[in-house]
């Protein structure tokens, strides 16, 4: 799971949690659509259809998968960080297994679909904000005391001079919800600041309905604000640090680390950044407005961003060096409608080896995600099996560089192999637990698209339920691959076996064996492989269920899509009828 930002740690806690009965509440499991509007079921509504499965069931495997596992995550493959000689290990492991199964290459004759990186590291940088009428008295900002910032679209050298900062509230453009944080304020070559999340999630009962209350939606990310205001024509983006979330030490901590971004990512804005929130009221008093009532103000559908009348001045080095990296692609042609396609993800990079660590400087990221990867190839297994093959193809992809902010994914919806619109739906695994067979089973963001329906149709062949994330507002679904495919309207789904949410299920669980993994293995040198202690029963389940879910949206004839409340409902509304 990416691990770009602080909260990560906190995200896939939230996740063993909701698998473990620790919410102190009776969750029930839900086995029909959680949307009040949609009651349909899959076109194939009623037993689900299973005659000609056997042969795929058979193949998936746990000594399989443990083997996968333990060849990926073992020493010899340097923690698979892009661009290393544990990548080409990598991608040469998965391209030989795709084939052999009998999978075929999916980007022409080849098996790999280059991902050109650029590894960056900030250099000198400065960042002064003046009243606009003054060209003396500027207030330089210290990095990383009160800034952070950096480029987003590759450049040695970004020098600003006398570019408007604006505040932009939220930075929040969400139509159906009647917000637009912009209205006609122009931002055209001027640095905006955002607060962070949604408008109303902080009040004392947040509506569900507006913004989807405590949990964060897709309009409340960093990227999407970032969007918003490229779109707008924007030179740059400041977000605004709030003291309640992340320390700003800990941010502060990452201020000279190297970063990873695409080479050639056509959604990029100039200039980046996050500014500490004591900071931003002392500029804002400086702009003669009144800290307290401009947040204030910014909670009302009616705000519209202000422009400030400071103006700023700010360079940035910047040392790059380029990284060739790949995604793995495979695909199994469908039988009738080979034009249509359902797609499995998985990221096959881990955070790679520590030199200057004493001890094992190895992060081996067998569960992250060892174990999705290998899912990835059982599921490849189980597809070549059938005969007859599923109407729609099934592709297979494992990204690189999904720890360094889901870069592979990114790049593949910026440049499709296969058309976005014809794609049916796509089912994403990261950070499968080895913890033995479990009753239930979580989807992030639950009550959000039609592919649910099928996964809930596939749960009693395991015994499982599904539940929802306990915690929507850490954002756990959007710090996965399954993410940017949303992000462009492709119904996407991100699930994780684990005990069942119900007390009234009678599970018991060794519940230590979870949270041991975030204490000690998750991005650590622990996250390794052990025969003794895994037990591959649970991961079995879990593939079974995303094996059954993905065949039976091939079969189908309808495209699922998002339910109507959802903000990615319009992109899918309107990337199938420019398809039709």
């Amino acid at each position: 799971m990416m691990m770009t930002e602080a909260p990560a740690r906190a995200t896939l806690l939230a996740l063993a949690a909701a698998t473990l009965c620790l919410a102190c509440r009776n969750e029930q499991p839900t086995s029909a659509p959680t949307d009040a509007s949609t009651d349909r079921a899959p076109a194939s509504a009623g037993e689900p259809a299973t005659r000609g499965l056997e042969a795929g069931l058979a193949t998936i495997d746990g000594a399989d998968l443990a083997r996968h596992v333990e060849l990926l995550a073992s020493d010899a493959f340097e923690g698979r960080f892009p661009g290393s000689a544990g990548e080409t290990k990598t991608i040469s492991y998965l391209s030989a297994q795709l084939a052999r199964f009998g999978v075929e290459p999916g980007n022409g004759e080849s098996f790999l679909q280059e991902v050109p990186l650029v590894a960056t590291k900030p250099g000198a940088r400065r960042f002064a904000v003046r009243r606009a009428s003054a060209r003396r008295g500027a207030r330089a900002l210290s990095v990383p005391d009160d800034i952070l910032f950096g480029v987003e679209r590759y450049r040695d050298r970004l020098t600003v001079s006398g570019r408007e900062l604006v505040f932009a509230g939220h930075g929040v453009v969400a139509p159906e919800h009647g917000w637009d944080d912009y209205g006609s304020t122009d931002v055209r070559g001027k640095i905006v600041l955002v607060l962070r999340g949604e408008p109303g999630e902080d009040a004392a009962a947040p509506d569900p309905k507006f913004f989807k209350g405590r949990a964060l939606t897709h309009h409340g990310t960093f990227q999407a604000k970032k969007d918003a205001a490229r779109e707008r024509g924007a030179l740059g983006v400041i977000s605004i640090h709030d003291a309640a979330t992340v320390p700003w030490k800990t941010i502060a901590g990452g201020a000279n680390k190297t970063s990873y971004r695409l080479a050639d990512s056509r959604a990029a804005v100039d200039l980046q950044g996050i500014m500490r929130g004591a900071v931003v009221d002392e500029l804002l008093t400086l702009a003669g407005q009144d800290p307290a009532s401009l947040r204030a103000a910014a909670e009302r559908a009616e705000f519209v961003a202000v422009p400030l009348g400071l103006e700023v001045d700010a360079e940035v080095e910047t040392a790059a060096e380029p990284v060739r990296s790949h995604n793995v692609v495979g695909i199994l042609p469908g039988s009738e409608r080979p034009d249509e396609y359902v797609l499995y993800t998985a990221h096959w990079d881990h955070v790679g080896v520590d030199a200057g660590r004493e001890g094992d400087r190895v992060f081996n990221g067998a569960i992250d995600n060892a174990t999705g990867t290998a899912a990835l190839l059982e599921l490849a297994e189980a597809f070549a099996s059938l005969e007859p093959r599923p109407a729609r193809s099934i592709v297979f992809l494992a990204t690189t560089a999904e720890e360094q902010g889901l870069l592979g994914a990114k790049h593949y919806v910026e440049r499709p192999l296969y058309p976005l619109a014809q794609t049916a739906g796509v089912i994403n695994m990261d950070a499968l637990f080895p913890f033995g067979e479990t009753r239930g089973m979580t989807v992030v963001a639950l009550g959000s698209s039609e592919l649910e329906e099928y996964m809930a149709r596939a749960a009693p062949a395991v015994d499982r339920a599904l539940f929802p994330d306990p915690a929507p507002e850490l954002g756990a679904f959007f710090r996965s691959d399954h993410y940017p495919f949303a992000s462009r309207g492709v119904p996407a789904l991100f699930a994780v076996g684990g005990p069942s949410q119900d007390p009234s299920a009678g599970e018991t669980v060794d519940l230590q064996r979870y949270v041991d993994y975030i204490q000690h293995g998750y991005h650590q040198t622990g996250d390794e492989y052990d025969a003794k202690t895994w037990d591959m029963g649970g991961i079995v389940q879990d593939v079974i269920m995303y094996f059954h879910t993905g065949y039976h949206v091939a079969v189908d004839e309808r495209f699922p899509n998002w339910y109507p409340h959802s903000e990615f409902r319009p992109l899918r509304d309107a990337m199938r009828s420019g398809a039709g």
